[in-house]
Formats: C-alpha cells, structure tokens, sequence
C-alpha cells in the first residue's frame, strides 16, 4: 500500500494529492485559503490510498481555511471529502447554511463549492472521492454540502475509520483496497438508514453484495449453504440476487472460493493436527473428491501436498 507523511504549516497543496490522484492538477495549484495562525500551529497529515479512496488521517491545532470560488476557478478539484472526526470541534459556513461537530461526527464537503471550515486541536480523517465514482452510487451527493451526522447515525462508519487506523500502515495493497471497498459500502449504510440520500440501483447492489459476502463468511461452514438459502437469509429474491452478484464470479464460486482459501489455511497451520477430512468437513465440503478437485484447481496441487510443503517449510526454518 502507498502512503506518505507530511507536515504542512496551513496551506495543503493540491500536488501533495497529484501521486494519489493520477490527475494532472496545476504544480501551483493551492487547495484551500487560510488564516494566519494565532500562536504555534501544527498540521501533520498520513495518507494512505484504499483502492479509490484517498484516506488522510489529520492532526491539527486550530485552524481556518477555506474554498473560495478562485481557487476552485484555478485547481479544478472537484472531489467529495468526508471527515470522520475523532477528536477537537468544528464549524463553518457554506452557500446553504452553517455547520457545526465535534468527537464521533462525520461531516460532508463538496470541494467544488465555496466553503469557510474552522476546526479546533482535531484529529480528522478525510475521504476523498473522485466525484464520478461517488455520484454513480450517490447522484445528488452535491447536496450533501456542510451535512453533519452524529451519534448513532455516525457511529458505524467512525467505528469502522478507527479499526482499520490500527493496522492501515502495515496493510498490503490488496487488503488496503478491500478496506476502500468496505468503507463504501459503510457510507452507502448510513446514508441509506438516515434517510438523506436516494442511492443509485448500483448502490443498492453494493449494499447487497456486502451483506451477502458477510452471510458467505459467517456461515460458510454449512454444507447445505446455497443460493437459494443465501437469498433468504438476504431477504431478497434469487433473480435479485443474481442481477447484484452479475459482474462477478458469481455467488456459489464465492463460497468455494472462502471454503477453499480456509482450509488451505488450516492445512497450513502447524498446531492444526486434524485429519484433511475432517478439515474439509469443517469448511463446508460434505465429498471429498469433490474437495480434492476444488483444491487442486486452486492451488495445483493436492491438499495432502498443500500441507506437506508446509511442514517441510517450517522443518527446514
């Protein structure tokens, strides 16, 4: 996973954002007007890309900044943020209204409108989407300008931004974009359940998807776990289903997939001294032979082998 630190004394440049981006924003280009500090200021910011999701978790003393139509004229950023807030307090003005939040808040801001922002000894993590990819799952996301979500509305996806700050810095690509797709689908839930937002069909299908992939991995273990029974514990139809999960490999792959991927783990676990049958059984497959099959279409060898490579591995260390 790429990620950088940097400390800035007020003023973010957009080329800081150019490497995350891949969007060929002016060198000069400033992203936001500020005041000049009373006092000492301070502002270090760790960023990290999930997928297509830029994640910068912020520590900053009080400051004031702004998007002032000139410079959204100069830069041409047109992102959505969305900060999730940890810590300290904020408030400010837009075309709509003012806002205000604190600890546990997540606020919406649309960079491409005028804005005035004061925050106050915060630790904040933006997420910042380029505006197709969120306005394809959320068409009036512009209208979230200034919207501010508290408690138990908030709670889910601060939760989620605090987890995934635990372990970010030593996660690899491939778990950071999952993390990205994850944090998706969270925004999608709240906006959902809140009620603010009407979602894209595209939305509703990710929604789904992530509800159906949590189903497969809490119950994976159960022979009799198929598609008609994944739709019923969903609430939703099989046709339903199968029009969400089309551009995919497809629901029952994804099952084999998680089975498979779980008893390679357990054949590769040292301590796990169970039979390879019983280790199948355990993950789902009810036939043998037909476990055999799936394992060497996936891994090119036979479980018997899987782990015997294992063992020799660590007989070898």
């Amino acid at each position: 996973m790429r990620s950088t630190t940097f400390t800035t004394a007020g003023i973010l440049p957009a080329e800081r954002y150019e490497a995350w981006r891949e969007r060929p924003w002016p060198s000069a280009a400033r992203m936001f007007h500020t005041d000049k500090p009373s006092g000492e200021f301070h502002s270090h910011t760790q960023s990290y890309k999930l997928g297509n999701i830029i994640m910068n978790d912020t520590r900053m003393t009080g400051q004031t900044y702004g998007r002032t139509a000139q410079l959204i004229r100069s830069d041409g950023f047109d992102g959505v943020m969305i900060s999730v807030y940890l810590s300290g307090r904020f408030h400010g003005e837009t075309a709509v209204g003012s806002y205000k939040g604190g600890r546990g808040a997540v606020m919406f801001k649309d960079s491409s409108a005028p804005s005035i922002h004061s925050s106050s000894n915060a630790r904040f993590i933006n997420l910042m989407f380029n505006r197709e990819d969120i306005q394809r799952l959320v068409p009036s996301i512009d209208r979230l300008q200034g919207f501010v979500m508290t408690g138990k509305d908030a709670a889910p996806l601060v939760q989620q931004v605090a987890k995934y700050l635990t372990h970010l810095p030593n996660a690899a690509d491939e778990s950071a974009a999952k993390a990205g797709e994850e944090l998706t689908g969270t925004i999608l839930s709240v906006l959902n359940s809140t009620g603010e937002m009407s979602l894209s069909e595209e939305a509703h299908f990710s929604l789904l998807q992530t509800e159906v992939r949590w189903i497969i991995q809490q119950r994976y273990r159960e022979a009799d776990l198929d598609v008609a029974r994944i739709a019923a514990l969903a609430r939703v139809s099989r046709a339903t289903l199968y029009r969400a999960f089309a551009d995919e490999v497809g629901i029952s792959a994804y099952v084999t997939r998680i089975r498979v991927q779980m008893a390679a783990t357990a054949l590769a676990d040292p301590q796990d001294k169970r039979l390879i049958s019983e280790i199948a059984l355990s993950v789902g497959f009810d036939q043998m032979s037909n476990f055999n099959r799936v394992f060497r279409r996936f891994f090119n060898c036979t479980p018997r082998d899987w782990r015997a490579r294992f063992r020799q591995v660590r007989a070898s260390a």
